[in-house]
């Protein structure tokens, strides 16, 4: 069996991507499991129908892999090479899928570390889907460029100028939206808070 945090360790992305380049299998497999998720995480906010989130980060990796001879060499950075080709996508697909299915967030590890009994496990997780559930929430009422804009900056780490390479907008733009989102946020967190010590207030009487 593979071992693909030992790989990821041993290989930098522009050196996998250098091999795929070549025809190795392994260094594609590699990257495919370092980047699918988070490209799946990063789609559903650009696009609330899994059908097209699902086939677009399907179809980066199969033109990748497709076109494995013809790709760049001078790539700085696979992740900002994988997301543009992904957001290119999406939005060629939009119009193709009408019918909009919920998205399921897919996690980067599927239980949480936790050295405790069940019951502390179980608390763990209601808790994390509780904050999960009042983050998205407060994430759904921004525009979709703001979203967008937040989780390149502070999700998936990319800097103002590689989002705004992304988004194809100016720097100045992606200031903007996240300026703008974060403000809506903290506003709306104040809300929310407010509206959570009302109800368990309630809950008293």
């Amino acid at each position: 069996m593979i071992n693909f945090d030992t790989l990821i360790g041993e290989k930098t992305d522009q050196q996998l991507w250098q091999r795929i380049r070549e025809g190795d299998e392994q260094a594609f497999t590699i990257i495919f499991e370092k980047y699918h998720r988070t490209l799946y995480n990063y789609g559903s906010k650009l696009s609330q129908n899994s059908a097209i989130v699902e086939d677009a980060v399907q179809d980066v990796f199969i033109d990748i892999w497709r076109l494995r001879s013809n790709l760049t060499d001078n790539v700085t950075s696979v992740k900002f090479y994988l997301y543009r080709a992904l957001r290119r996508r999406i939005h060629l697909a939009k119009d193709k899928f009408p019918v909009t299915e919920e998205i399921t967030l897919l996690n980067d590890t599927e239980t949480p570390a936790n050295g405790g009994n069940s019951e502390t496990l179980l608390i763990d997780i209601e808790s994390a889907s509780l904050r999960a559930k009042q983050v998205q929430n407060l994430m759904s009422r921004l525009p979709e460029r703001q979203v967008e804009a937040l989780t390149l900056r502070y999700f998936d780490d990319f800097s103002i100028e590689e989002i705004a390479g992304i988004m194809g907008v100016s720097e100045k733009s992606v200031r903007n939206f996240i300026y703008k989102a974060l403000t809506s946020l903290r506003h709306n967190r104040e809300i929310l808070l407010i509206s959570s010590l009302i109800f368990c207030l309630l809950g008293l009487f």
